[in-house]
């Protein structure tokens, strides 16, 4: 059946959410878009469809977005349906007027994300002329259950080998500090497999990041050598059904690799979770990122199901 795609309004914003967490692992709220929308950098490129009909209203939801830092041409695509509308060509209506727009603005590589335990979503993107190119994995780890005394001394060892730890709000989350973050998470972002943005300006990370609703100081947890910034984890709070925390990135500097600094950020995120009365961790990690799949899989995380990352090149 054929549907009419309008653009989406802040009045939609309910049922958006309500589309979102068909696919989504953990609640998203009408606050979370809210909060999207504030923290949305103004030179952003998107356009935001519903697809309705008169029995279902707005059936489907879809986006096209550029973000200026993101490589030339690249577009990330986004669509979903709902369960009861499936099979009636929302997505592929949804896929057709998101294309011509990003095309219109000079797209030449779609990017977009398939839920892995979802065959339908991955054969519909290989319809659309999609590869996977990376598999991403999720995992979570229990908070009532996790055992510190097992790691009893790691981070005391990390700090005697010459490593010191704090976070964003033991320098009082000044603006000189969120600089500095803004530029260690660019640097070491670079180093994620599969990463290919253009750095981030800092008024946009400022906004994104510092500004956000799950921005907590104390969850931006620093490693230094001296002076110098060499490690990071950031946590983010998250409130809806339950408070949980997800790590948003992990990095260490390649030459200070191998000495225990992850483990040592990652075990200090879990006490900062645990401050916040936070039932459970969620992460994610490239499937070829065996370091911190490693440290993960040390820690307790269970596997979840992950998402594949799929991309289309424009001919």
């Amino acid at each position: 059946m054929p549907y009419t795609l309008r653009t989406m309004t802040e009045a939609d914003d309910a049922r958006r959410a309500a589309l979102l967490n068909i696919g989504e692992p953990e609640p998203i709220t009408v606050e979370t878009i809210r909060d999207w929308r504030r923290s949305e950098s103004p030179e952003r490129i998107v356009l935001r469809l519903g697809a309705v009909n008169d029995m279902a209203g707005i059936a489907a939801y879809g986006h096209a977005l550029r973000d200026s830092w993101n490589a030339t041409g690249v577009f990330w695509l986004y669509i979903v349906v709902d369960p009861a509308e499936r099979r009636q060509h929302a997505a592929t209506q949804l896929f057709d007027a998101l294309s011509a727009f990003a095309r219109d603005h000079g797209a030449t590589r779609y990017y977009a994300e398939v839920r892995d335990n979802v065959l339908e979503g991955l054969l519909f993107a290989e319809h659309c002329g999609f590869r996977v190119e990376r598999h991403i994995f999720e995992s979570t780890l229990d908070l009532a259950t996790f055992d510190e005394t097992r790691f009893a001394g790691a981070i005391e060892a990390t700090e005697a080998s010459g490593i010191r730890f704090f976070t964003l709000a033991d320098l009082d989350d000044t603006e000189e500090a969120q600089r500095k973050l803004c530029e260690i998470n660019e640097r070491l972002g670079r180093d994620v497999p599969g990463s290919d943005s253009s750095p981030r300006p800092f008024e946009a990370f400022q906004k994104q990041v510092c500004q956000a609703a799950w921005y907590r100081p104390d969850g931006q947890i620093i490693a230094a050598d001296g002076d110098r910034w060499i490690g990071m984890t950031a946590v983010g709070y998250f409130e809806s059904p339950q408070p949980m925390m997800w790590t948003m990135f992990t990095g260490v500097e390649r030459e200070y690799r191998g000495r225990g600094i992850a483990l040592a950020l990652k075990l200090l995120a879990v006490r900062c979770a645990r401050r916040y009365g936070a039932a459970h961790m969620r992460t994610n990690n490239d499937s070829e990122n065996a370091p911190m799949l490693a440290v993960n899989g040390k820690l307790g995380y269970q596997p979840q199901p992950g998402f594949y990352k799929v991309v289309r090149n424009l001919g």
